[in-house]
């Protein structure tokens, strides 16, 4: 084994010692290449196959990307190849050795149900059990999906039987309906059920089987609340809980389904991964836009020429210039320089790889009789009718307060970085989604009847199905399956005496992994204080903006300006700052309705929960073990009840209540925010309420002052009426007496002569005046528009005539006539294939 120093920075985070943990982690990602070989010989055969195992895996990969197109991975593992032969061709070492061309012929796609791992929890008389036969140990102990699911009582775990006071757990890592349904017929050794059979219709006589009587439409089918032509994102199960009995001869034997809602949180680059894969899993043929924007996004029409010369490059074709000496210091920058793009290539190529599982279940089940649930953001959650909901999800409250600010640093000159650079190196945009719980407790205990009560076996069965952050194939810290395993890791013993202890305790970590503040704080985000700062934030702007109002009400009340253009009164009437701080109020009240709305279904299905499993150990059965502790004349000497069964059940109860009690409290957190944001938002409101006030002021007071000004201008107007009264009579007497006519000197034309000319004249100018003045009158319109038709006739006659005769008006009646009927036949072949489609 390496020495101490070696192993403090390896990769894995498990603890090292003379058992390593994680084997593969440490193999491939802490020793170097020339340790391998002596590692490898000293390790048992056991852990050997397990290397083997992932070099066949790795090896199996390579094929798979190389087989891809260039649109994916395999363009990606193509540049990241180029990329690091540039980067060694620079450092003076060996280029990397191509590989030879991938077998295409050889099946290269993923095998999802292999690929995912179910983990497995086992719990005998209340002590963590090692399940034989598997890896590590408890509670990190996991099987393959098609090993779980398989009809092999040998290899699946679901199949075998359980010894006494056995408390088993099995969880499934996706909300897939395919997956549950072939788990619990696997736990009672039938086959699954089709929805389709006649055995769904309740009024059959036929005999259900335990399988079919746990699936029955009002347990299962009957609760999704979408239907299959719904958006994908609509997909969910209503909010539910209750007992089912699948011995219709006993009550005895009850099992427990819940499906509840609960919020966690995903990054935007996986939202937009897992939305690429939906979209691409979809049989919805691609928009005109889409067509257009990835024919737009592809290389120019050059981009042939380009690739010829980069092959050229490549093959040594060109001659290659010589090579100009440099200094340490250029080289050691050229060097950096080839070295970002192959980390930047390695990073994108590693989250291909990342996401290969998901995509590969998205595309096997999302179509698959809409049996796979996909997660949800928090709008598409609410708004499921839809299509898209990119531009709401990135306007969430959590996703700008973990975004990235773009502004211009002033120190970026080398002087160092401001505070604002220093907070978005550790941002990563986030968003809040909604996830699913799904939870069977399969309960088998049997009991004989007699003169004592036996008790014969308990085997309890927890099955559940949540899903995992997108591509979070690697340990997640911060998934609620490992927060699961770390608190039932460091759980006493006797804390889980039966199923629903178990249960209670997987309801409370998903109910409390997006509010719990004490693990993880700097990785994942924290929606209390988001939702607190951002209406913080608000509340102090619109104090600010309530203060700004009231200067400037004081400086419009004082008139130093009576302009109108007073910017005084401008800052007044102006209420885009308002306006935009009540839209960010109502968008943030919007999303706490929304997040209030998902606790109040989990309040609802945790009341159930909890009441249900009350009414099933405080039920009194006169053979059932665990009689009522609370009822009146209750003997446990003479009923022979055993004190860790009473315990147990204590146990359990308080457990109960306590997850009542934090889901009342996180509601009551997030309704205390909610009144915060309506009493900023009723401020916003006052604000504009008082500048609409505001402006009737200003506008009665322009009223005034108009007023004053045309008072003004009206004695202005009659002071100039007067004198034009006073003139133009003086000025027509000299205007006729100076004319130069016979009766008044020796000019050619007498006075009557003149007058024929001067009045007609007039009056054709006053007529035009007044109909360019009073063109909008209706008669006068009418009046324009009839001489127009006048005007038009003979041109209208002498085209309708040049068409006709040309045989222009018959070539467009045909082409009118072809059109019509492609149209019709196109309506048809379309209406043709939505019936086939249906």
């Amino acid at each position: 084994m390496p020495n101490h120093r070696r192993l403090q920075r390896c990769l894995s985070t498990e603890e090292h010692g003379d058992r390593v943990l994680d084997i593969v982690l440490h193999y491939f990602g802490c020793l170097k290449v020339s340790e391998r070989f002596h590692f490898y010989n000293r390790l048992p055969q056991e852990s050997r196959e397990r290397l083997d195992d992932e070099r066949n895996r790795i090896e199996q990969l390579k094929d798979m990307l190389e087989c891809q197109p260039e649109t994916k991975a395999g363009g990606l593992l193509k540049v990241f190849i180029e990329s690091m032969e540039e980067w060694r061709r620079v450092v003076e070492t060996m280029p990397i050795q191509p590989r030879p061309p991938p077998n295409r012929s050889r099946h290269t796609d993923i095998d999802v149900d292999s690929k995912i791992k179910a983990p497995m929890i086992f719990f005998k008389n209340s002590r963590p059990y090692n399940i034989p036969g598997f890896e590590n140990a408890f509670p990190k102990q996991k099987i393959a999906i098609s090993t779980l699911l398989a009809e092999d009582e040998d290899s699946s775990p679901l199949m075998q039987s359980c010894e006494d006071g056995m408390v088993r757990y099995f969880h499934l890592p996706a909300n897939n309906m395919i997956w549950i349904e072939e788990a619990i017929a696997r736990y009672y050794h039938e086959q699954r059920p089709d929805p389709e059979d006649s055995f769904m219709d309740l009024t059959s006589n036929r005999t259900r089987t335990k399988t079919e009587r746990l699936l029955a439409p009002e347990f299962w089918q009957g609760q999704r609340n979408f239907e299959d032509d719904s958006e994908v994102h609509a997909r969910h199960m209503k909010p539910f809980c209750d007992m089912i009995s699948i011995d219709s001869r006993s009550t005895s034997q009850k099992n427990m389904v819940l499906f509840m809602p609960y919020l966690h949180w995903q990054t935007d680059s996986e939202r937009r991964q897992s939305a690429a894969a939906i979209k691409d899993a979809s049989p919805v043929q691609p928009s005109i836009s889409d067509v257009v924007d990835s024919r737009n996004s592809k290389d120019p029409k050059n981009s042939r020429w380009k690739k010829f010369w980069s092959w050229w490059d490549r093959t040594n074709f060109c001659p290659t210039p010589a090579p100009v000496s440099m200094s340490p210091e250029e080289h050691r920058g050229i060097r950096r320089l080839k070295l970002g793009p192959v980390l930047m290539q390695a990073a994108a190529l590693v989250k291909a790889i990342d996401f290969r599982i998901e995509e590969g279940l998205i595309t096997k089940y999302l179509h698959e009789k809409e049996s796979l649930h996909p997660r949800r953001t928090l709008d598409q959650s609410y708004y499921t009718a839809l299509k898209d909901t990119r531009t709401r999800d990135q306007d969430q409250v959590v996703y700008r307060a973990t975004t990235r600010i773009k502004h211009d640093c002033p120190l970026r000159t080398g002087q160092g970085e401001c505070k604002q650079c220093q907070e978005d190196i550790t941002k990563t945009s986030r968003l809040i989604v909604v996830d699913q719980l799904w939870m069977w407790i399969l309960d088998e205990s049997m009991y004989i009847t007699g003169a004592f009560v036996q008790l014969l076996t308990v085997s309890d069965t927890v099955i559940t199905s949540f899903p995992r952050r997108w591509g979070k194939t690697k340990p997640d810290p911060l998934s609620v399956h490992k927060r699961l395993r770390m608190r039932l890791g460091a759980i006493r013993d006797g804390e889980i005496r039966s199923a629903y202890d178990l249960g209670l305790i997987i309801i409370d970590e998903c109910s409390r992994v997006l509010f719990d503040r004490t693990r993880g704080r700097h990785l994942k985000p924290d929606p209390i204080n988001s939702f607190a700062d951002a209406i913080r934030e608000i509340t102090y702007k619109q104090t600010a903006a309530f203060d700004q109002f009231l200067i400037y009400t004081r400086l419009a009340t004082k008139g130093k300006n009576s302009s109108k253009t007073d910017p005084t009164q401008n800052a007044l009437l102006n209420i885009n700052t308002e306006g935009n701080l009540l839209k960010e109020i109502k968008d943030i009240l919007d999303e706490i309705y929304i997040l209030t709305r998902v606790k109040l279904q989990q309040k609802s299905v945790v009341e159930a929960a909890v009441s249900n499993i009350k009414d099933s150990l405080l039920q009194r059965p006169t053979w059932h073990p665990i009689i009522s502790m609370y009822e009146e004349g209750y003997d446990p000497e003479s009923e022979s009840l055993r004190n860790d069964q009473l315990e147990a059940a204590k146990l359990t109860l308080a457990r109960s209540d306590h997850l009542l009690d934090d889901v009342h409290e996180r509601i009551e957190e997030l309704r205390t925010l909610e009144e915060n944001a309506q009493k900023t938002a009723a401020a916003l409101k006052d604000i504009l309420t008082l500048k609409q006030q505001q402006a009737g002021v200003i506008e009665a007071r322009e009223a005034v002052r108009q007023g004053h000004e045309t008072l003004k201008q009206g004695k202005s107007i009659m002071l100039f009426t007067v004198v034009t009264v006073i003139f133009v009579p003086p000025s027509f007497f000299t205007g006729v007496f100076g004319m130069n006519s016979k009766e008044f000197g020796s000019g050619p034309f007498n006075f009557s002569e003149e007058f024929t000319y001067i009045f007609p004249i007039s009056a054709g100018i006053i007529v035009l005046s007044f109909l360019v003045a009073f063109g909008r009158n209706s008669i006068l319109s009418s009046f324009f528009a009839l001489w127009k038709a006048v005007l038009l006739f003979p041109f209208i006659i002498t085209m309708t005539w040049i068409v006709i005769n040309s045989g222009l008006y018959t070539i467009s009646r045909k082409v009118l006539a072809i059109a019509i009927a492609l149209k019709e036949k196109e309506n048809k072949k379309t209406a043709e294939g939505d019936e086939g489609d249906i």
